[in-house]
């Protein structure tokens, strides 16, 4: 049987989580080399057993170099070091200290496979939440703003690209500007959707008559692009500009490596609750920062 979490002492776990990360997580040397860092954090602290918490500095080797040290002195793993940094290039899954820790592990090893089994079946179910729906609409900006107002549109309304194309048609039609798929030019198309305000030259010349198809590229050029993001459960939210990008970037600070992460609020993710999860399920430390800029809310965790 599986022992509690009170039943383990650090050098145990230690063995346990290096015995399942080359078996389990890594899946022996295919993923090799690793850093000794990345092997602890990514792949030997995750794999600790329910309730307990893995922590080497408690254990009798102190640091996890040191008892990658003494696994590479018993021949099961072979190391390399550069510049102080540590990397397992090399794991033998039949050497006899991995069947050692197989045998005296058997019933926590079972435990940690049905909890695996258990927790993949769940994420099939939360599965079912639906993804975020992000669409793009259009607003007039003060150069196609005289063009919606003929045709009855508000300034400030949200329209899909297909229901502004179908506002520049109309108003064609309505002017009797269009003739299959040519819309003759006037100065009103001209002056929303051609000049350019304050910067037009003296000799600048515009052609009488273009495709519909090209016309609606110069709206377009003359809408203002907004994103709306729709998360279950959550009212929409409508941003000004393209569809935000969360962010990832990673670094590294001494022993450390660094995740940063950004935009999550696009997404209708808590930034804190995020924060409170990681930390729980990756054993890791956790800062959330305020975006750089001013009147920002976004957090940056």
């Amino acid at each position: 049987d599986a022992r509690g979490a009170a039943d383990w002492s650090q050098d145990e776990l230690l063995d346990f989580c290096f015995m399942q990360a080359f078996t389990v997580s890594l899946d022996g040397d295919k993923a090799l080399p690793v850093e000794a860092s990345e092997l602890y954090e990514k792949h030997m602290k995750p794999q600790r057993p329910e309730g307990t918490s893995l922590d080497v500095k408690k254990s009798s080797h102190k640091q996890i170099g040191k008892y990658l040290n003494a696994m590479r002195k018993a021949k099961v793993i072979d190391v390399t070091e550069k510049k102080g940094v540590i990397s397992v290039t090399k794991v033998d899954l039949a050497h006899k200290i991995f069947a050692q820790l197989r045998e005296k592990f058997a019933g926590e090893s079972a435990s940690a496979a049905s909890a695996a089994k258990e927790s993949q079946g769940s994420a099939g179910a939360k599965s079912d939440i639906a993804p975020p729906r992000i669409s793009t609409v259009w607003k007039a900006t003060h150069y196609t703003e005289p063009l919606f107002k003929a045709m009855g549109k508000g300034k400030n309304e949200l329209y899909s690209w297909e229901d502004a194309s179908n506002i520049l048609k109309a108003y064609c039609e309505k002017e009797s500007l269009l003739t299959g798929n040519t819309v003759k030019m006037t100065e009103d198309l001209v002056t929303m959707l051609l000049k350019t305000a304050g910067g037009q030259k003296k000799d600048a010349t515009f052609p009488e008559e273009v495709e519909f198809s090209e016309l609606e590229d110069k709206l377009q050029d003359r809408m203002q692009e907004h994103t709306v993001i729709e998360v279950a459960g959550l009212e929409p939210t409508t941003r000004k500009g393209p569809p935000l990008k969360i962010e990832v970037s990673l670094s590294r600070k001494g022993a450390h490596n660094i995740t940063r992460i950004c935009n999550l609020e696009a997404y209708g993710l808590d930034v804190q609750n995020m924060g409170d999860a990681l930390k729980k399920s990756l054993n890791c430390t956790v800062h959330i920062e305020d975006m750089p800029g001013k009147n920002v809310k976004d957090k940056l965790l």
